[in-house]
């Protein structure tokens, strides 16, 4: 879950945070954490309670409705090749550091062998994934520990003050893509095998804590350090206070950590493809491996842009979606393994409500009328 989970969204929350201010980012990054863990938890009852297996597509078009179903494909798959878009963007950007020395070249060269690289492996599924997914959640966790460790000497607490009122809702959609993960919720009940019922409720609560702890952290370092020059991806701006030797590092491992989550994206969507609408390997693998280099050829290489929509727009109606299935599958009463997670209401419709004003919202600042 951590390792599906945390990925380039977590680079850009330093950069949305200083747009706000640290105290707005972080602020909203623990209400929406606190939010997310819950349809997490709604979603992982849904899986426990319906046999068979399925992924969130086909879990939608069995409480919703076929209607559903298909706008929930649709959120899905351009959400995840959005994911995979702004892998390309980041990855090419961390080869290019590594290798520019020796092979010379330009970013987009070296995003189009990361999707290329990356599609390779993709196509060998979850099971070959898996195998070298606990090498690199290691080497992703030690980057964090090493970069937060490494900013520690050089921060500054007068960047954490200043907050821009205009710029409230910058991190909205980067702290929902930072997030985003409800496909991996079936994947986990996969993994856990005839345990899933016992242990899905504390996989997630242990898991989504670790991933806001990690996420405030990072953000507090980088800010804390950059302040106004942080960079995009936030990097750039760590290397004139911690050296060459940084840039190289990160770098490294970096470009292993997209890899990996390129790759596990790439699965999630190709085993959507293949369980709830019944393709070929071969075509699912076409199609998840090949929209992304399209989108990226055609120019979309903004990275907050990228990563802020895709959060705040497709994450959002995913979340609706997510909550509203939970709240028929309550009412329907069938929680025939075990009593179900019983979430009020209430609570259910603040998702919804805040989900729908996130999306608003996006719309409004992609067309500079926020």
């Amino acid at each position: 879950m951590i390792g599906a989970m945390i990925g380039v969204g977590v680079f850009g929350l330093p950069y949305a945070f200083t747009q706000s201010g640290f105290t707005v980012g972080l602020l909203q990054l623990l209400v929406l954490g606190v939010l997310l863990t819950i349809l997490q938890l709604m979603f992982a009852e849904v899986v426990v309670q319906t046999p068979g297996a399925h992924r969130l597509v086909s879990y939608v078009g069995l409480y919703l409705g076929p209607v559903c179903k298909w706008v929930t494909l649709v959120a899905f798959a351009l959400g995840i090749w959005g994911a995979m878009l702004a892998y390309m963007v980041v990855g090419g950007g961390f080869l290019h550091s590594l290798f520019f020395p020796l092979l010379g070249g330009v970013p987009s060269t070296y995003s189009y062998v990361v999707a290329i690289f990356s599609s390779l492996f993709i196509f060998g599924g979850l099971k070959y994934a898996s195998k070298i997914e606990v090498m690199v959640i290691v080497i992703l966790l030690f980057l964090f520990l090493f970069i937060i460790l490494a900013s520690l000497p050089h921060i500054q607490f007068r960047h954490y003050v200043p907050v821009t009122v205009s710029h409230f809702f910058v991190p909205y959609g980067v702290i929902l893509f930072a997030f985003a993960g409800l496909g991996i919720v079936p994947e986990i009940k996969e993994v856990l095998g005839n345990a899933h019922s016992k242990l899905m409720s504390p996989v997630i609560l242990f898991g989504m804590s670790t991933i806001l702890f990690l996420y405030a952290f990072f953000s507090f370092a980088i800010v804390g350090v950059s302040g106004p020059a942080t960079s995009v991806t936030a990097f750039e701006g760590l290397v004139p206070y911690l050296g060459e030797t940084f840039r190289v590092v990160t770098a490294l491992l970096g470009s292993i950590t997209i890899f990996s989550i390129y790759l596990v994206l790439g699965i999630e969507l190709l085993n959507t493809f293949k369980f709830d609408f019944h393709r070929s390997h071969r075509v699912s693998w076409f199609f998840v491996c090949i929209v992304p280099v399209l989108l990226f050829y055609f120019g979309f290489r903004e990275f907050i842009d990228i990563i802020s929509f895709v959060g705040g727009v497709f994450g959002g109606i995913l979340g609706i979606l997510v909550a509203v299935m939970y709240w028929v599958m309550r009412r329907s009463g069938d929680c025939k393994t075990h009593h179900c997670i019983n979430f009020p209401a209430p609570l259910t419709w603040i998702l919804i409500a805040v989900f729908s004003l996130g999306i608003i919202i996006e719309f409004l600042m992609r067309f500079n009328l926020l």
